[in-house]
């Protein structure tokens, strides 16, 4: 399963450049975990579970989703592709651009 994840991340980075955002490799450290990640369009998809390197490249291990019986799906959210705000994380993509990146919508709540 994270194979999967993991290749659909790399498809959506090779498709979707977004631009670069302002969270650094000196900020992706254990205050980040637990921040409430939303949309560009502002709503709610997941929470920080970790960060790592996946490749050369810092990310943000996301639990998104999880209101149906599945449970949460595990994806690996590129640094480059977020704004750490005051207690929350914001994506430079809109709810639309993570669901065509992950093939399923997304949004379960708003701010």
């Amino acid at each position: 399963m994270k194979l999967v994840h993991a290749a659909l991340l790399l498809v959506g980075i090779t498709f979707f450049s977004p631009a670069s955002a302002d969270i650094d490799a000196s900020q992706a450290d254990a205050r980040l975990i637990g921040m409430l990640i939303y949309t560009a369009d502002r709503l709610l998809i997941g929470q920080v579970i970790n960060v790592e390197t996946y490749g050369s490249n810092r990310t943000l291990v996301a639990a998104i989703g999880g209101l149906t019986a599945f449970g949460p799906r595990f994806v690996w959210i590129p640094l480059s592709w977020a704004n750490k705000e005051e207690d929350y994380i914001v994506l430079l993509l809109t709810n639309a651009q993570v669901a065509a990146l992950l093939g399923f919508g997304l949004g379960i709540g708003g701010r």
